[in-house]
């Protein structure tokens, strides 16, 4: 089998794993790393005994690898993704893609225009729970046609997570709070498994705990075209953490819950056909409600993980095919996520695709509002 040769650009805790990834299965090799911290680069080049730099320029003019992971903070990801992709090499990129959705569309046109491949990892898509979840409700249509929807994301993080580095919880390098960081990756699931995206957003967001710039808590009420609803809430101020997922069809609902400490997930599944329902006929008692037929599944946490989005991305690049999440699908989760930013800064409803101009114009304010702190 053909090797991809393959570079890691930033080797902090998610990149020395794509490194270690790269370094381990059959269809990578891994020929360098780069970082900007000597002392690590050196570290984790010797590790795998590879070439390391501190300037990934230098790395790519060298090495001239066939693909390269980009895993540094997110406000680099724009201008890093441009620069390599311009050299012909195939771009695999961290979560989110970027800070807005202007910088991800700049990536997506200037791959696309180069002719290589640009994917984003989401790796909670390769996990068996995910995909049954998605199995049930857009390939089988199990559920009927779409209705409601609801996603609550909860989780806790301290405030010396955000002291320890300082482009963590500031708009000018994170360019959100607990929405870009943390839920983007059930966002970006939320979206996959219902197989649809809202096109207007309301919300509202705030910091509650934190001593930070950027929102901990956010809710918004979603609106899609077909006439279903649906809400999302997020926050990072909250003990235990965990995930709840509704999608309510005109056959039949979906529940999904997994609390993070725990290694199984809970997905039941109710039917009856709503349409077909005793109580939405005139002729019935006020009080009678149709039987309703349960099915539980749990699901042990089957991890597809990172290693299956690297091996996914590397197949991509031998069979020249798309990857599984190209830059497209990876703009989906950021497209919700600037719609709720910008409607609580607004104060009113958005529609999505986001006005691409607005946002930059709301990011700059929030950014020179948080210098002057």
């Amino acid at each position: 089998m053909r090797k991809v040769r393959h570079a890691v650009i930033g080797v902090g805790i998610m990149g020395k794993g794509h490194a270690k990834i790269a370094h381990e299965i059959d269809e990578m090799e891994l020929v360098a790393i780069a970082d900007v911290n000597e002392g690590l680069a050196r570290s984790v080049g010797e590790e795998f005994k590879v070439k390391w730099y501190t300037d990934y320029i230098e790395m790519l003019e060298r090495e001239k690898p066939d693909s390269v992971s980009i895993c540094t903070p997110h406000f680099l990801h724009r201008d890093m993704a441009i620069e390599v992709a311009k050299r012909g090499i195939h771009v695999l990129v961290e979560k989110p893609i970027a800070i807005s959705v202007k910088e991800a569309d700049d990536m997506i046109k200037t791959a696309r225009k180069s002719g290589v491949k640009l994917g984003v990892v989401f790796q909670h898509r390769f996990t068996e729970k995910y995909r049954k979840l998605r199995e049930l409700i857009v390939e089988q249509g199990t559920l009927g046609d779409l209705l409601f929807a609801s996603l609550e994301y909860f989780c806790y993080r301290s405030q010396p997570y955000y002291n320890m580095a300082r482009w963590r919880g500031t708009w000018k390098y994170e360019g959100g709070g607990v929405l870009i960081n943390q839920a983007i990756h059930f966002i970006d699931l939320f979206q996959w498994i219902i197989g649809i995206m809202p096109k207007r957003v309301a919300a509202f967001s705030g910091t509650l705990l934190h001593k930070i710039e950027v929102e901990d808590v956010a809710a918004a009420s979603l609106d899609f075209e077909n006439g279903a609803k649906g809400t999302l809430s997020a926050a990072s101020i909250s003990e235990p953490s965990y995930i709840r997922m509704r999608v309510q069809g005109d056959r039949g609902a979906v529940y999904f819950e997994h609390k993070m400490d725990k290694e199984s997930a809970t997905i039941a599944f109710f039917s009856p056909p709503i349409k077909e329902a005793m109580f939405m006929t005139t002729d019935v008692p006020w009080g009678l409600t149709p039987e309703v037929e349960e099915d539980v599944l749990i699901l042990p946490d089957i991890k597809g993980g990172h290693e299956a989005a690297l091996r996914d991305f590397a197949r991509a690049i031998i069979e020249d095919k798309e990857p599984a999440i190209p830059g497209e699908e990876g703009l989906k989760s950021l497209e919700i996520v600037n719609a709720i930013i910008l409607s609580s800064f607004k104060g009113s409803p958005v529609e999505i695709p986001v006005n691409r101009e607005e946002y930059e114009k709301v990011l700059s304010k929030l950014r020179c509002k948080g210098e002057l702190k």
